[in-house]
């Protein structure tokens, strides 16, 4: 009994100068990397890269590095710090060098700019990626007109009674000029209605410029807005009108009178008379080709509540009486 008892304090024991020299293995351990941590040490890291203060009327384009790899002297802490985590560090295009057409910075000239984005106790030494070649381009802005992707089916007998009003009608893009100068409109997005009686009230988005051009758009919608109205049909007899006729010269026609049918929205169905447009023949049409036998009509004048006009005949003919 006392043998087991012995054993067992003894184990006890020896359990216990384990965990003591464990305890005093693990303390100078991390004395030891404090130690060392504190130390100044020169080493490369990797770091992301941006580009500051762009040149008055330029825009940044593209760059050949997104990322540089920097020397650095610093103490061990920081330096950990840098390489657990990829660190942003910007260069600054007012030091950009221009050859012919072409622009590029060269990193080793603003050392002590990368030094002042790093903490005190950290030197940028050197960066291995010297040169750095960037894309710059003038910035242009321009109004260009909205084209809306509209595709409307009116309900039988329906229309619009105007033209469909925009708003706004044209925005301003601004960006590289070489992708400005190639944008002539900008378009929206597709929308299809069909049977359509009542007035159009729409919100379309302006399709945007893909990203890898730096355009940008003054308005991402537009308004399209539309009166839209029942139409009939109606018809005037008028007589023919005849212009550019020399003096001493006598046109007889036949017929005498022709038939004008039009289209006008309901609202606005009243308002049309025989004066809301002005049909002529010219005379000149003849002096230019004496061969021909037909005088054709011309609009010269038509109410904007009239849609659609045809003239009965097309075509008239003529007999000259000197």
């Amino acid at each position: 009994m006392k043998t087991s008892d012995k054993k067992s304090s003894m184990s006890i024991s020896n359990k216990r100068k384990v965990k003591v020299f464990l305890f005093i293995l693990v303390l100078t351990s991390i004395i030891w990397l404090l130690i060392e941590l504190s130390k100044t040490y020169t080493s490369s890291t990797i770091f992301e890269v941006q580009y500051t203060n762009i040149p008055s009327k330029k825009l940044l384009q593209n760059t050949s590095k997104s990322e540089i790899t920097v020397t650095l002297k610093a103490p061990g802490f920081s330096l950990l710090k840098y390489k657990i985590k990829k660190q942003l560090l910007y260069l600054n295009l007012n030091y950009v060098i221009k050859n012919d057409s072409n622009y590029y910075l060269l990193s080793n000239n603003q050392l002590a700019y990368l030094s002042e984005q790093l903490s005190s106790d950290t030197e940028v030494i050197n960066v291995l990626n010297d040169t750095i070649f960037v894309e710059l381009d003038n910035n242009k802005s321009k109004k260009v007109p909205v084209n809306p992707s509209l595709d409307i089916k009116f309900k039988l007998g329906y229309n619009l009674i105007d033209k469909l009003k925009i708003k706004p009608d044209s925005i301003l893009i601004t960006g590289p000029e070489k992708y400005v100068d190639s944008i002539k409109e900008v378009t929206t997005e597709i929308v299809k209605i069909k049977d359509v009686y009542k007035n159009i009230s729409l919100k379309l988005v302006v399709n945007q410029p893909a990203k890898n051009t730096n355009v940008t758009f003054s308005a991402k919608e537009v308004s399209v807005i539309g009166k839209v109205d029942k139409f009939t049909e109606g018809s005037f007899i008028i007589p023919v009108t005849l212009i550019n006729i020399d003096e001493g010269v006598k046109v007889n026609t036949f017929p005498k009178e022709i038939e004008v049918v039009y289209q006008a929205g309901l609202s606005n169905f009243s308002k049309i008379t025989k004066n809301s447009f002005l049909i002529v023949y010219d005379f000149q049409q003849y002096k230019n080709d004496t061969l021909i036998k037909y005088l054709t009509p011309i609009i010269e004048q038509k109410s904007a509540f009239i849609s659609t006009l045809k003239i009965n005949p097309s075509q008239i003919e003529f007999l000259i009486q000197k």
